[in-house]
């Protein structure tokens, strides 16, 4: 096994799959992985599903394009040649991974609930006050994500944060049957990649880092 930083600076982004399956196992070692992040008042606030079903994906592929197309009308008549096939790309690549994970958000309850009123009294509603917070609640669903794209590269498979299909996260809700109050955050297609992703270049350290 390679070590942390050899592991999590080697992790790239997958978009093209070969044809093969992705097992149970590895997918529960994926997600076992995951919700062993941190979370914001040990909320654990998260939900994963995972969508092997062609036609289930097709059913979400054919609500995002249909969002994105919406979208985009309004700029139809000036959009540059082929943006609009490429965009569909873009957007759908998911399906032809073996398995996509869904990623939820479940509902957060601050652990001081004295100080919470409080901040109700001067004024402050359950959005603003995670605002306040830094939004721990994404930031759990972060540490949860990132948990799983290490597991998934440490497995030898690819992967690929996706967040655009949340333009129409009611819609993957219904899709999936995950009630309303649980928000859509992402799809992750997972598989064993078909090609080797091109190296990055990274920030200077001392443009990102400091210390006093």
């Amino acid at each position: 096994m390679e070590d942390f930083f050899t592991l999590a600076s080697s992790r790239r982004s997958i978009r093209k799959f070969k044809d093969m399956d992705v097992p149970q196992e590895d997918i529960e070692y994926f997600i076992n992985a995951a919700v062993s992040a941190p979370s914001g008042c040990n909320s654990q606030c998260w939900r994963f599903v995972a969508i092997r079903d062609k036609n289930v994906l097709g059913k979400i592929e054919k609500a995002v394009i249909s969002k994105v197309e919406s979208i985009l009308k309004i700029r139809e008549s000036d959009l540059p040649k082929n943006y609009m096939d490429s965009k569909r790309k873009m957007v759908s690549f998911f399906t032809k991974a073996p398995v996509v994970i869904a990623v939820f958000m479940t509902e957060v309850q601050y652990y001081d609930p004295i100080f919470i009123t409080a901040l109700k009294e001067n004024g402050y509603n359950d959005e603003s006050i995670m605002k306040l917070f830094a939004n721990y609640d994404l930031l759990s669903i972060g540490a949860a994500v990132q948990n799983l794209l290490l597991a998934v590269h440490e497995k030898g498979y690819g992967a690929c944060w996706m967040n655009e299909p949340a333009i129409c996260g009611g819609e993957i809700n219904e899709i999936l049957g995950v009630p309303e109050k649980d928000k859509f955050i992402s799809l992750i297609p997972i598989g064993v990649p078909s090609y080797n992703p091109r190296s990055k270049e990274m920030k200077n350290i001392d443009e990102v880092f400091f210390t006093v």
